[in-house]
């Protein structure tokens, strides 16, 4: 600063402090009170809104339409996604049903719940084969039809044993060819081998009418519900929440049951993310305050003086939470970070000020006269750094990244706090809390902490040219840099909700990656799916026509001949009646003789190895079963491993053979309500055909289907475009805070020398931070991308520091690393490093790569400003002391 600006501002520090100091205990009851209003308030004003939706500002193009669509089709809004898992299809289908049968019966808690694929679907599912698909079932029907039809006639263990005897027989005979009898065998022998080692196993007869194992994905239902929103909870979708967990317990949906039930969604992520995140912000402002103040007790070795220090922090902090509830009222997914953030850097004021009070009260001064001459001699210095570093939170305000503008709001701010904290209650602490005592026994000690190496001073060349050659090499990794625009990869992996969605998206199973477009009518719509289908990055798009099947006429041909032989006739008498254990082991026993046969005739190799399994398991079975008086248990629970799914499945194929033809109208009301608008407009849903988690494939995708469709939203086109917003928002932040901070210091020290001295260090540090992220492989993202802009801010102070000090720096002080200046430089460093490593070790992947890059940025801030700056300030100060070149005339 100018020598005036800067003894005025020194002049009205000291006055003021001068002023705390002698009403002391006044000013701290008032600021006791103050602080406990203003904390009651904030505990019940403050929340968090975990909305990913809110991290951007509602001005951009994307999120225009996006509302827009969602106003169009409101039933698609906030939905949460219930995913339910079974051992087998049948298990699945059944729970699934019965929870949406429940969760219909609450309208106070879930505004729709639908079930894409219900009864209709099912019933009809032949209808939705493609022809040469539904001949393949056809034919395949009638070869299992006779066993299935002697099942039919004794669905009991000895009418499959008796079954299957006869089966192998016939094949050993060569009556029939065997190649249905090998997978069932097959089945048959795990199921016994399970019994035998006490674990589960259900065989699916839908795998076996299939004739293949069906996939997770087929062995799975997705429910979708539209929650009531209470906005007057923090979270407002908690209710239908732990309606959806009560729901699961009462109908005992549980893995022990074979099913597993999952939420995920817009709701479920922010519910999941808000209570993550709160606990884990807590718990890192606990780890940093702890690690502060222990940094603080081995910096300054005064627990007086680290008392005042922490408790002036507290106080900082407690105002800025309250400024935070009124002006926003709530943090965000970043902003939730803010406490740490404010620890970390509002803490460097007290260590600067008790670190300059205690070397002067080391060298005879007076408290009085210490407090005085620290708010004159560093005071300065600290108006400006709070205002520099609150440049670099404020650079992101008018940006469009609504979640770091909340926080640069907040935390710049929340610099100006503790600047008037730490002229008001610090000095008022130590007038209280350092008595005349205290004063006698540490002029006695000696200074605060060890002087730095001279190195720099010794050899200012050698530093600059190594500084030179680092900054080249940095330049060289900057392609490298990548920007993670996955939001997912920013929340905790260890979330049900997120892990969860990565699976469905994983299996491409999973809606939030499509894109929508809406068509004034169908017939627009039905030519705008014909134009995406032709474009590569699209797998399919489809509107509300796609689900009427095609070809019925011919398709309802083949179903009524399956008809024809699918009825599975019983017997004469009706169902037989249930067998007596002994009848079960002796229709086992015939089969284990069948078995025996076939193995001594011999056959082919497949056949072989089939009935070589089911007859050892079976011959281990039935030497355990046989006398045993657990031998009716074990006999009933193979019965139901092997047959429980059965009757379901008979049922489902007598349904499946008699659809009728299906119209539009005919189609379940809650899809047509996805599908048309009230207005009668049309959704286009639009499908990728390459991974999306592929920044290119995403760009390709969105950006080839807006030059059919320029308005377009889903998720594909949100994680896109956010993307672009926060590169757009780091940016424009950081070259603002470059311009703001060059042009305070040009205006306030008024020689282009000192804020070049200042602003080249920081250069350096942000190239090695920048190639650092490359070489630790931790890409920007949505949380850490305030880092750069933030790190401008952090790093400018400790060069304004010591550019000020070396301006008034006297002799006898000896030279500028051996100041108190330089080693509060390290100690503000080391409890910046300490509060933001606390974020590194977090689960939430957010915040553990802001708590990452904010720690690697100080390390190198901080080497850059007292390595590379001493050496610059040495250069310059032996340059102006050369003397001019003699001319030749002399």
């Amino acid at each position: 600063m100018t020598q005036s600006v800067n003894k005025i501002i020194g002049l009205l520090l000291a006055g003021w402090v001068g002023a705390v100091g002698r009403h002391a205990t006044a000013v701290l009851l008032a600021m006791t009170c103050g602080t406990l209003a203003v904390a009651v308030f904030t505990a019940t004003h403050l929340g968090v809104n975990a909305d990913e939706d809110a991290m951007l500002s509602n001005e951009l193009p994307h999120r225009v339409f996006e509302l827009e669509y969602h106003e169009i089709f409101p039933v698609l809004y906030e939905n949460i996604v219930i995913v339910v898992d079974g051992q087998s299809l049948d298990a699945a289908a059944d729970f699934a049903q019965a929870l949406v049968t429940r969760m219909q019966t609450m309208p106070e808690v879930f505004h729709s719940v639908y079930l894409p694929r219900d009864d209709f679907f099912d019933e009809n599912s032949l209808l939705y084969l493609d022809t040469e698909e539904l001949e393949d079932f056809a034919d395949r029907l009638a070869q299992i039809q006779p066993y299935l039809a002697g099942i039919a006639r004794d669905g009991t263990l000895r009418g499959l044993a008796s079954m299957l005897a006869r089966g192998v027989r016939a094949v050993r005979d060569g009556d029939i060819s065997g190649q249905e009898l090998v997978a069932m065998l097959d089945r048959f022998g795990r199921a016994t081998r399970a019994q035998l080692e006490h674990s589960e196993y259900h065989l699916a007869w839908a795998e076996v009418v299939a004739d293949r194992e069906l996939g997770a994905d087929e062995r799975r239902r997705i429910i979708l519900a539209q929650p009531v929103l209470d906005f007057s909870d923090l979270a407002p979708a908690r209710s239908a929440l732990t309606a959806v967990r009560q729901l699961s317990a009462e109908l005992d949906i549980d893995e022990s049951a074979g099913i597993r039930v999952r939420v995920t969604g817009d709701a479920a992520l922010a519910f999941e993310e808000m209570q993550i995140v709160e606990d884990q912000a807590i718990l890192a402002g606990a780890v940093s305050f702890l690690l502060v103040g222990v940094v603080l007790l081995l910096g300054l070795r005064s627990l007086r003086l680290v008392f005042a220090t922490l408790v002036t922090l507290v106080v900082g902090l407690v105002w800025t939470a309250g400024f935070a509830a009124v002006a926003i009222g709530h943090l965000n997914l970043i902003s939730v970070a803010f406490a740490v953030l404010f620890i970390g850097l509002g803490v460097d004021f007290g260590v600067h000020l008790c670190m300059r009070y205690y070397e002067l009260v080391v060298r005879g001064a007076s408290r009085a006269e210490a407090m005085r001459e620290t708010s004159r001699g560093v005071g300065t210095s600290l108006v400006l750094c709070a205002v520099t570093t609150a440049i670099g939170f404020f650079a992101f305000v008018p940006t469009d990244f609504s979640g770091v503008a909340e926080l640069g709001l907040i935390s710049g701010i929340g610099m100006f706090v503790s600047l008037i904290c730490s002229f008001t209650v610090l000095p008022a602490l130590l007038a209280v809390c350092t008595s005349a005592s205290w004063a006698e026994r540490v002029t006695s000690r000696p200074k605060l902490g060890a002087a730095l190496p001279t190195f720099p001073l010794r050899h200012p060349r050698t530093v600059g040219s190594l500084a030179l050659l680092l900054g080249a090499g940095a330049v060289f990794f900057l392609p490298g840099v990548r920007f993670d625009e996955n939001p997912l990869n920013v929340r905790d992996p260890s979330a049900e909700s997120v892990q969860i969605l990565e699976e469905l998206l994983a299996k491409g199973t999973a809606a939030p990656w499509e894109l929508n477009a809406v068509a004034p009518s169908l017939e627009i719509a039905e030519e705008l799916s014909v134009e995406l289908k032709k474009l590569e990055s699209v797998e399919r798009a489809i509107t509300v026509a796609d689900y009427i099947p095609g070809d019925q006429d011919e398709k309802l041909e083949i179903i009524e001949d399956v008809a024809l032989f699918l009825p599975l006739p019983q017997s004469k008498d009706g169902v037989p009646s249930e067998p007596s254990l002994e009848e079960q082991l002796e229709a086992l026993r015939q089969l284990q003789l069948e078995l025996e046969r076939w193995l001594r005739d011999g056959g082919t190799e497949e056949f072989l190895a089939s009935a070589r399994l089911a007859h050892r398991q079976l011959t281990a079975f039935l030497s355990q079963v046989s006398g045993s008086p657990q031998g009716w248990s074990a006999v009933e629970e193979l019965e139901e491993s092997l047959l429980g799914s059965l009757p379901a499945q008979l049922a489902s194929l007598e349904r499946i053979v008699s659809p009728d033809r299906i119209a539009l109208d005919d189609l379940p009301a809650a899809l047509l309500e996805r599908m048309i608008s009230k207005e009668g407009r049309i959704r286009v849903r639009i499908f990728p055909s390459e991974d999306l988690s592929d920044p290119e494939a995403l760009g390709r995708f969105v950006n080839e289907v807006r030059t059919v469709v320029p308005q377009v939203a889903g998720g594909a086109v949100k994680i896109y475009e956010a993307g672009r917003a926060v590169v757009r928002a780091l940016r424009q932040a950081f070259i603002a805070a470059i311009v703001m901070i060059s042009v305070l210091l040009l205006v306030i020290w008024r020689t282009l020398g000192d804020t070049a001295l200042v602003l080249i260090p920081l250069g350096l540090a942000a190239l090695l931070t920048t190639a650092a992220t490359v070489l630790l492989d931790i890409p920007f993202n949505f949380a850490d991308v305030i880092v750069l802009p933030l790190l401008l801010g952090i790093g400018v102070d400790s060069g304004i520091h010591l550019v000020h000090r070396s301006r008034m720096l006297r002799r006898e002080e000896g030279h500028l690393l051996e100041t108190s200046t330089a080693r509060a430089v390290i100690y503000s460093a080391v409890t910046t490093i300490a509060s933001f490593g606390s974020l590194a070790f977090a689960s939430h992947r957010g915040m553990a790569s802001l708590g990452q890059l904010l720690t690697l940025g100080v390390v190198f801030t901080t080497l850059c400003n007292l390595l590379l700056l001493p050496a610059l300030i040495e250069l310059r100060a032996r340059r102006r002391q050369t003397p001019p070149p003699r001319s030749s005339a002399e």
